[in-house]
């Protein structure tokens, strides 16, 4: 044996590396910035999906309180239609679902004898305005002369 062959047996045999796997000490996995980049997309889908799910919930409670004061405008009405003549500028109060609606009520004379148009305003308690802006809920009805 020369030199030149035992040499070449001595000497650990170079592995090849195929593409894509990572050397021998190196590690493999994400480097910082790419766990960065990811941790970053997925705050902003979190943040837009508690965005998303907070309207949804806004949008469920302002459906609520206008269906609740639907009814307390048509328990109004029905109030108003058993006097007769209907009182103009008339208020009062309904409790429908554990809430208090406070209800105004318009009474317009018609062109028709003993006719009279009433309109009926109802606000949230909480947010009662002290004008006739900002009525969760506007009903109308002709009253006439039983």
């Amino acid at each position: 044996m020369t030199h030149a062959t035992a040499s070449r047996r001595l000497t650990p045999v170079a592995r090849r590396s195929t593409p894509g796997r990572a050397q021998r000490g190196q590690s493999s996995g994400f480097t910082l910035v790419e766990v960065m980049f990811a941790l970053g997309i997925f705050a902003m889908a979190a943040l837009a999906a508690v965005a998303a799910t907070s309207q949804h919930l806004n949008n469920l409670n302002y459906m609520q309180d206008k269906s609740l004061a639907q009814y307390a405008g048509a328990n109004a009405l029905a109030r108003i239609s058993l006097e007769y003549p209907p009182e103009n500028n008339d208020t009062g109060v309904e409790t429908v679902g554990g809430k208090q609606w406070h209800w105004r009520a318009e009474v317009l004379e018609t062109q028709t004898q003993d006719v009279f148009y009433v309109t009926i305003r109802v606000y949230d308690t909480a947010n009662m305005p002290t004008d006739d802006s900002g009525a969760l809920v506007v009903l109308s009805r002709y009253l006439g002369a039983n």
